[in-house]
C-alpha cells in the first residue's frame, strides 16, 4: 500500500477499507465450507452487523477486535494487513499449502522440513 503524498484521513480511510475487504477474502477463501458472516461473527465474538460494517470499511474496529477476528479466522494477526498480491503469479494448484503453510504459521525450518520430505516421497 503506497500512502505517499496522501493526508492522514485519507490514508485511515484507505487503511479500513482495505482490512475490511481483506477480512471479507480471508473469510470467503477459506478451505472447506464457505464461512458466512454469521459464523466468523460467533467465532469472533462479535455481533454480525458490526462485522459486515467493518468488512465494508464503515468502522474502524479495535485491536482487540482485530484480534478476535484473526483467531476466528485462524490466521496472524499481520494476514489481516497484508495482500496476497503476492500470489498472484501462483498456480493455482499450489495455493491450498501455501494456505496451509500460513493457517500453521509454519516458519522456515519447518518448510525446509516439509519440501525435504516431499522431496523423499517423490525422487
Amino acid at each position: 500500500m503506497a500512502f505517499e503524498g496522501r493526508r492522514p484521513a485519507m490514508v485511515q480511510t484507505s487503511v479500513v477499507k482495505e482490512v475490511g475487504r481483506r477480512i471479507r477474502h480471508l473469510r470467503l477463501s477459506r478451505a472447506g465450507p464457505r464461512m458466512t458472516q454469521e459464523d466468523l461473527s460467533e467465532r469472533a465474538r462479535i455481533s454480525v452487523s458490526f462485522l459486515s460494517m467493518i468488512e465494508r470499511g464503515e468502522r474502524s474496529p479495535h485491536l482487540e477486535t482485530l484480534a478476535k477476528i484473526a483467531e476466528a479466522l485462524e490466521v496472524r494477526l499481520a494476514d489481516l494487513f497484508t495482500s496476497d498480491q503476492g500470489d498472484e503469479g501462483l498456480e493455482p494448484v499450489f495455493k491450498p499449502l501455501l494456505e496451509a503453510c500460513r493457517k500453521y504459521n509454519l516458519g522456515k525450518r519447518d518448510v525446509d522440513r516439509l519440501v525435504g520430505g516431499v522431496r523423499t516421497m517423490f525422487a
